[in-house]
């Protein structure tokens, strides 16, 4: 692994950033959607490296699945974050 992408460093920034909402302010609904947004963006970009029969290093393919999670990871975060704004509007 080179370099982390753009994407990846984003992701691992909004992940950092669910984990001190949770700690700091107790709330479990922001929490989740900065940490579900953040995972979601490193595993839809995060790829590695192998080594085959000859000695070369090459880039593997993203696996579907992880796509697949990544992005229902990013939906979620969507539907959670309008759900908040619908807990915010109702007080």
């Amino acid at each position: 692994m080179k370099k982390l992408s753009i994407r990846v460093i984003i992701g691992l920034f909004f992940s950092v950033i669910g984990l001190v909402s949770l700690l700091f302010t107790r709330d479990a609904l922001m929490a989740a959607i900065w940490l579900s947004f953040g995972n979601g963006l490193v595993l839809s970009d995060l790829r590695f490296t192998g080594v085959d029969e000859a000695g070369r290093t090459y880039e593997k393919p993203i696996p579907k699945a992880r796509t697949f999670t990544a992005l229902f990871l990013i939906v979620l975060a969507v539907l959670l974050l309008a759900f908040q704004i619908f807990m915010d509007m109702n007080r």
